[in-house]
């Protein structure tokens, strides 16, 4: 039995068949995130603005825990489905769910680095400009919060730009929101509003096709498991692998060369796209006969 039942007692089966899951997801799930980046973003953004750098990884760590982590399992406790099966614990991944999880994640790391290729393509001459300016400014930030090479930095920058963000996000979007929408809508609409969402508000204009992918690939692992541990160690594996390029690559972008004509970039990105597809199916159909939690 839910906290939210055992709360209200004989009135329980009462609120849980009316409670708005679709309010509760969405706007649950948004305040808590705007809070943390009105909050730990904002305390984030003074400190580089100011040049206090010294602390503004340990700084952002505790912004993601402090106000994104603890207010969603709070709020959790708020809904008739309680924090058991939004946290979809008792889940049972495969073998095979864990092999196809994780190599599709790479498959999305290669449509990544060449769809900036391709989506130069498509941008207008009278905006390329403020374009790449957008793009440099977000390199800077995330060089800012999680780069300046070596060990140490390259510890710190895990921390907060793999291993916290993985759970935290995983709790709050797979967990809370998505879980909750799929009470109200199909698997299939509750996975790509979620994803456009994660996609949105990561507020990243020049990747966010490829955040949105990203997040309805996490979806699609959270829902076929019935489990946020797959989606959680490929959400780490994905900011991982980009906070080890920020810290040992000249090339921090994890984009192809410049100059790579743009037929290798479309087949890069196509395979890379596929490769997400196909191992997003074989999760899919890997799904275990456990009910769903």
């Amino acid at each position: 039995m839910s906290d939210f039942n055992e709360q209200n007692g004989s009135d329980g089966t009462f609120i849980q068949k009316h409670f708005n899951h679709l309010m509760y997801g969405l706007g649950v799930g948004l305040g808590i995130f705007f809070m943390y980046q009105l909050f730990g973003g904002g305390l984030a953004g003074i400190m580089i603005l100011t040049e206090s750098k010294e602390w503004l990884w340990l700084l952002q760590g505790i912004g993601q825990v402090v106000f994104m982590l603890v207010p969603t399992l709070i709020a959790m406790k708020y809904s008739p489905l309680g924090r058991k099966e939004l946290l979809r614990l008792g889940g049972d991944t495969t073998s095979i769910q864990w092999i196809a999880g994780i190599s599709g994640i790479l498959a999305i790391q290669l449509f990544a680095g060449s769809f900036s290729t391709v989506q130069n393509q498509f941008i207008p001459e009278s905006i390329i400009a403020l374009f790449e300016e957008m793009k440099n400014q977000m390199e800077k930030i995330y060089t800012e919060l999680l780069g300046g090479g070596g060990t140490l930095n390259m510890i710190k920058g895990i921390a907060i730009g793999a291993i916290i963000p993985a759970v935290s996000e995983e709790v709050l979007f797979r967990g809370l929101m998505q879980r909750s929408l799929e009470q109200l809508w199909s698997p299939k609409r509750a996975i790509l509003w979620t994803g456009v969402i994660f996609g949105i508000i990561h507020f990243n204009p020049t990747d966010v096709v490829s955040l949105v992918i990203i997040g309805v690939y996490l979806g699609v692992l959270a829902y076929s498991t019935r489990s946020l541990a797959l989606s959680v160690i490929v959400h780490f594996l994905n900011n991982a692998i980009a906070v080890i390029a920020i810290n040992l690559s000249v090339n921090n972008t994890g984009e192809l060369p410049d100059g790579t004509p743009a037929w290798i970039a479309g087949l890069l990105c196509t395979s890379g796209l596929a490769g997400a597809i196909l191992a997003a199916m074989v999760v899919i159909r890997s799904r275990s006969k456990n009910k769903i939690v």
